[in-house]
């Protein structure tokens, strides 16, 4: 069993689930944003070009899929619910209200 499991497990809920991967969706886009940059400045300087694995968007999305992959125990109405408002939102681009 590797230390991924050992954190991110059955117990883990839909919403503590989604709630990670809408966060390395966030880190992905920085990243990508932070290698898009490197890459306009290299170039500019006529350095060497930054590669992809620099930058860990593999590593982000391999364990962005490895975490909405991982199934969890029947969530109640009342919990699928909630995670539905959630995804919602956040597709949005809003906040849920608290």
């Amino acid at each position: 069993m590797s230390a991924y499991n050992h954190v991110i497990d059955s117990d883990t809920s839909q919403r503590e689930r989604a709630f990670l991967v809408e966060a390395l969706e966030l880190l992905i886009r920085e990243r990508s944003n932070a290698l898009r940059i490197a890459t306009a400045v290299a170039k500019a300087r006529g350095d060497r070009m930054p590669e992809v694995r620099d930058f860990g968007l593999e590593d982000i999305l391999r364990l962005s899929r490895q975490i909405a992959e991982v199934p969890s125990a029947e969530p109640t109405d009342r919990q699928s619910d909630a995670s539905q408002q959630s995804l919602t939102n956040t597709s949005a681009g809003r906040r849920k209200p608290n």
